[in-house]
């Protein structure tokens, strides 16, 4: 079958739509994947900061672990004495 000018212009049109419809679709699914890039990059961070946050806690409660610790060590040096001087 022979095809005429206006055939293969008509042929060329189509598969030049059917390829720009393609690339709209390739660039629709582009966005929607940055799109959903940027919302987890935006939940990491949050998670990040949380991460940061309990890490703050868990150091101040170390600190007041570490000073009960001490106090609690006097205590026991205080007690020690006594017991000492009870023996006396």
């Amino acid at each position: 079958m022979r095809y005429g000018h206006a055939e293969i212009t008509n042929e060329f049109a189509e598969i030049t739509n059917a390829f720009a419809e393609a690339t709209n679709e390739s660039a629709e699914a582009t966005n929607e994947f940055a799109e959903a890039t940027n919302e987890s990059a935006e939940v990491t961070n949050e998670f990040a900061e949380v991460t940061n946050e309990f890490a703050e806690v868990t150091n101040e409660f170390a600190e007041i672990t570490n000073a009960f610790a001490e106090v609690t060590n006097e205590f026991a040096e205080v007690i020690n004495a006594f017991a000492m001087i009870a023996t006396i």
